[in-house]
């Protein structure tokens, strides 16, 4: 990184100082973000692997979809922000952990709620297995606080009555595509909207591309950015 540098401003190995004329990070930007387009390398190697956990969620029916692979944090933070999930037979969505209630996952509107919740209960419970009989409500263990009971109600009101389509398979959509499908380019430019540690829920807003505007809601940092609503 340090012999881009030097290259790029004074086409030697090093420059240092004053021989820096724009800001590294704003070099990296892609160009529709102002940038030069120069690759940052940490983060287009997250994008790449955001590719497995798109073909995991998509197509869990590959071979290697049961092997147990380390994700980073942001890696992982940004693909729950950037997939939607939507309904139809309930048979691959993950009631507890995907975004699939009105655009949300339960853990932005119940996360007292969902810490109530075994996590290797929350990994594997399907929509259509919450749904059948009740079955999310067996889900919830420990002791009952105000707040937990008073986001159990919420819960109860979102799914109460859904029906499921027994025909459609369920679909999960990329929101940084037209077409709705994942793409490396596309994820890379994702990591300029928001700084890395803002993806993570709880963390303070950090410097970011071409930001417009920021609201924070269920601890998520909400952003428009060059005319995407990210949520």
């Amino acid at each position: 990184m340090i012999k881009k540098r030097g290259f790029l401003w004074k086409g030697h190995e090093q420059a240092n100082g004053g021989n820096c004329l724009v800001a590294w990070q704003k070099v990296q930007r892609p160009l529709e973000y102002g940038g030069l387009g120069i690759h940052n390398l940490e983060l287009l190697g997250w994008a790449l692997r955001i590719r497995w956990l798109w073909a995991n969620k998509t197509d869990p029916s590959r071979p290697w979809a049961v092997l147990p692979i380390q994700i980073p944090q942001n890696v992982q933070a940004l693909f729950n922000v950037a997939v939607d999930a939507i309904v139809g037979n309930g048979e691959k969505i993950l009631f507890w952990k995907d975004r699939w209630l009105d655009g949300h996952t339960i853990a932005e509107i119940a996360p007292n709620l969902v810490k109530s919740v075994h996590k290797q209960t929350a990994k594997r419970r399907t929509v259509a297995q919450a749904l059948l009989n009740g079955k999310w409500v067996e889900d919830i263990k420990g002791a009952l606080t105000v707040q937990i009971l008073v986001e159990y109600l919420q819960i109860w009101d979102l799914v109460d009555g859904l029906t499921l389509q027994q025909d459609v398979p369920d679909q999960f959509r990329w929101k940084f595509t037209q077409s709705g499908l994942y793409s490396s380019k596309s994820a890379y430019a994702a990591f300029f909207f928001l700084e890395p540690s803002s993806l993570v829920p709880g963390e303070r807003f950090g410097k970011a591309g071409h930001l417009h505007a920021a609201s924070f809601s269920y601890g998520w940092c909400f952003t428009t950015v060059a005319g995407w609503l990210i949520a």
